[in-house]
């Protein structure tokens, strides 16, 4: 549908001005600047226009998207051979084509069943992720949690801003929406720049990882995981993010998440025996990494309601990476390092 030229409203820049509509990314004009969006995904949150017919018109193309997608899903899963027909596309898979996301600690809307990473932090966190640790988005004028430390806004005020779809970080926000954003620059040079995703596609894996306050990078862990269904690298003015509207997606309760390591999995390549992330706030990982953790976190989710959703998951990916299940290594990461060159830790933020 076109819609070049209408007025929008969107959550946090207000009013707009549809300008540019190119296959499925829009340009809109605001007054803080221009800005990209996906279409029509940015209609399920963040935009509206102006026209109420066309909000209908819109909602209803999106309602046809997710019929087809639940559909093709339906398909894939009860038939085995369907699993198969993405392995039959020219494209072929880039060798580390998975991801894994470094994210800040956010116990929000944490329970004996999750982590977090669905509301804002606790108070203790706040601070912790403020005044201790210095966490670059955490301590950045453009974040609403210093103004609360400082007093600025209440608690209440703090936690409207995360209602209905709001924006307070992004971790506040990634099991909500199932979304991790590849980040803008916030030092040097390039600081307010974009960052972009370059390898990862469709039926890649994502994965997320954290570690606890006051706890060294060695101690980093998985707490969900998703299979991408849509990637956009990124540009000059967007960042690149991945996200998910999938079956294949699962969360780790605390007492999971930090039996899942994430340097058991993960080796650095000039130092394969230090746990250490360094710069940047993702990692690539190959097909078979990311079938080991498959198949851990299937192994952890035994006899949990969880349990059948992990073993199709890491069947599913197999038959798409064309990966033995049966023969399918052990880890190799810096934690499984050979015993007599014990692994280094690097603390890390």
């Amino acid at each position: 549908m076109k819609i070049v030229n209408y007025e929008v409203v969107h959550k946090t820049f207000g009013k707009g001005t549809i300008i540019e509509q190119d296959n499925a990314i829009l340009t809109v004009r605001f007054s803080c600047g221009e800005k990209r969006f996906q279409y029509p995904e940015a209609f399920r949150t963040f935009l509206q226009l102006s026209e109420d017919t066309l909000n209908t018109a819109i909602q209803e193309e999106i309602c046809q998207l997710d019929r087809a997608k639940r559909d093709a899903i339906t398909v894939q899963s009860s038939t085995p051979q369907s699993i198969t027909k993405p392995q039959a596309s020219k494209r072929s898979r880039d060798e580390r084509p998975n991801i894994a996301f470094k994210c800040n600690y956010c116990d929000g809307g944490s329970s004996d069943k999750s982590v977090g990473f669905n509301g804002v932090c606790s108070d203790a966190v706040i601070y912790n992720n403020i005044d201790v640790e210095h966490r670059t988005w955490c301590c950045s004028e453009d974040c609403s949690c210093p103004r609360y430390l400082n007093g600025e806004i209440t608690r209440e005020e703090l936690e409207e801003m995360c209602k209905d779809d709001g924006f307070i970080c992004y971790e506040s926000q990634m099991l909500r929406d199932w979304k991790a954003m590849a980040g803008i620059v916030q030092n040097g040079d390039r600081k307010g720049q974009p960052m972009h995703l370059n390898q990862v596609q469709p039926n890649s894996l994502c994965i997320l990882t954290t570690r606890d306050p006051y706890s060294t990078e060695d101690q980093r862990y998985i707490f969900a995981a998703f299979l991408v269904d849509d990637t956009y690298g990124g540009d000059d003015l967007d960042e690149g993010f991945v996200t998910t509207r999938s079956e294949f997606r699962l969360q780790l309760s605390p007492e999971e998440a930090h039996k899942m390591l994430f340097w058991n999995y993960h080796a650095n390549g000039k130092q394969p025996e230090t746990a250490a992330w360094n710069s940047g706030l993702h990692r690539y990982m190959t097909d078979e990494q990311a079938a080991q953790i498959l198949r851990d976190i299937a192994s952890l989710k035994q006899n949990t309601q969880d349990a059948e959703l992990a073993r199709q998951f890491f069947e599913t990916f197999c038959a798409l990476t064309k990966i033995d299940a049966n023969t399918l290594r052990s880890p190799q990461g810096a934690l499984k390092q050979d015993s007599s060159n014990s692994s280094k830790v690097v603390l890390s933020r």
